[in-house]
């Protein structure tokens, strides 16, 4: 069933190509380009790149922000033909319905609870690397232990399943993968203590419909992790 609605996905987006808007960054968009390139769905990437030091200018969003139609202006946005959303967890829900990535309806509420879960490491793991130097110094440390503590408690819900719902992905393990992925760019042995999840981001990066994805050094895999005034890129 999946494969039809994978080969059915790429049919429709054929008639209207579907747009991602993001910073020129991995950022929160990264979990959203990594399902459609799983389901083979054509879509444009439209990219917004910050400025240089020291002004950091956005200009190229903030003039087109409140123009673009969305209903809540953000990044990033989806576009669908004359549908249009921000915010990354509803944007990758309504991938996942559209392209089938959706968990089973009996597991819909714990992939909720595993994003909730996730997207409060991703907000920690933000608010250190974009804070100053001298703090991301003093802070990196205790925000590594924090982390650990968390990685313990995702290791134990995660137990020996090889994806969140089981054997089968689904978006969840999309938006989870990235950030365990970003702590290990930041501290490479931070996943050393929890060997299913070590074999769970192994999973992720051997999915074959994702090789072209991380091997293509043109691909947004390659982009920085945050924006330019970012201690920690």
């Amino acid at each position: 069933r999946i494969q039809i609605l994978f080969e059915d996905s790429k049919a429709i987006m054929s008639e209207t190509k579907l747009k991602i808007g993001y910073w020129k960054i991995r950022g929160l968009a990264e979990p959203l380009r990594l399902l459609l390139k799983y389901t083979n769905v054509d879509f444009e990437d439209v990219i917004y790149e910050c400025g240089d030091a020291p002004t950091f200018d956005k200009s190229c969003w903030f003039d087109k922000k409140y123009n673009m139609g969305l209903d809540l202006p953000n990044l990033p946005y989806l576009e669908d033909g004359d549908f249009n959303l921000t915010q990354t967890l509803p944007i990758l829900h309504y991938l996942a319905s559209k392209f089938g990535l959706l968990p089973p309806a009996s597991m819909k509420f714990q992939c909720e609870m595993v994003e909730s879960f996730v997207m409060d490491i991703n907000i920690g793991f933000i608010r250190l690397c974009y804070s100053s130097e001298e703090s991301f110094k003093e802070n990196r440390p205790g925000a590594i232990i924090s982390f650990k503590e968390l990685l313990a408690q995702f290791s134990k819900y995660l137990g020996s399943k090889d994806y969140v719902v089981g054997e089968a992905i689904c978006c969840t393990d999309l938006f989870a993968f990235e950030i365990l992925d970003k702590l290990e760019r930041l501290e490479p042995n931070i996943l050393d203590e929890y060997s299913n999840l070590k074999a769970y981001v192994q999973r992720v990066k051997d999915e074959p419909r994702l090789q072209t994805h991380f091997q293509d050094p043109e691909s947004t895999w390659f982009y920085p992790l945050n924006n330019k005034m970012a201690q920690f890129k």
